[in-house]
């Protein structure tokens, strides 16, 4: 269940990106965007190869995108119907790679001053390792959105369970989070020997575990989203799930 995928996306709460960059505090909008360029930035970066950009192009691009970004303070004029900072971001960088050409992109990199400092090296890597089929950049920025979502929230599941003393208990149990996982007595007698416990008390724990599994990964969909409600969140889940089908 849990994704091995470097999480591409942030847990962002959209909303205070978006009043931080309307703010006069230059430094508190500088520190909004650079935590926005420090977790999106290879989902755009793969975005732009996958487009057929050369890897010196996608890394300028990228780095140049939130250059721009800074200096035009883009977030601050976000449209409110544009409640998805992935759908945000991924629209304005689309334009701004139509609007600069080979120079201009170099020159946009930031005159030497980059927003964050990017590892180059890993973000192609990390590309490398995207299937090499006929998928597009955007469902390829799709399904980077998704599996970052998930292991950010298993991520946060993890820690509030070893917060409550339960980082045992998770570690054999979180085999058995996915839905797909054997449910049969046998598939749970390691687990309850484990804990000590019995196979029907191992099946109760796993089903309480992905009920919080299941809110931890609404509240990370929540995060994203400007005002979410509960329409919204199951929109997303749906999103989700047709990403990762892909």
């Amino acid at each position: 269940m849990e994704p091995t995928h470097h999480a591409a996306f942030p847990v962002t709460q959209w909303t205070e990106v978006v009043r931080a960059c309307q703010q006069d505090d230059g430094t508190r909008r500088q520190r909004a965007v650079a935590a926005l360029c420090q977790e999106y930035w290879y989902p755009l970066y793969a975005f732009a190869r996958r487009a057929g950009r050369t890897r010196p192009d996608a890394e300028d691009l990228t780095q140049g995108f939130f250059c721009h970004v800074l200096e035009r303070n883009l977030v601050a004029s976000a449209d409110r119907e544009l409640g998805r900072l992935r759908t945000f971001l991924l629209s304005i960088f689309k334009r701004y790679m139509s609007d600069v050409d080979d120079k201009a992109r170099a020159l946009k990199r930031g005159g030497g001053q980059q927003a964050v400092s990017l590892d180059a090296q890993d973000a192609e890597q990390r590309y490398l390792c995207e299937p090499a089929d006929s998928e597009t950049p955007e469902t390829l920025y799709q399904r980077a959105w998704a599996l970052a979502v998930l292991q950010g929230a298993m991520i946060a599941l993890r820690t509030a369970e070893t917060a409550n003393g339960n980082d045992r208990q998770f570690e054999l149990l979180v085999p058995h989070l996915s839905p797909d996982s054997e449910a049969d007595a046998a598939s749970y007698a390691g687990a309850a020997q484990a804990l000590q416990t019995t196979v029907e008390n191992v099946r109760q724990l796993v089903s309480r575990l992905r009920k919080r599994y299941r809110l931890c990964l609404r509240q990370h969909i929540a995060a994203t989203l400007h005002e979410p409600t509960e329409e919204q969140i199951d929109l997303e889940v749906t999103a989700l799930k047709t990403a990762l089908r892909r």
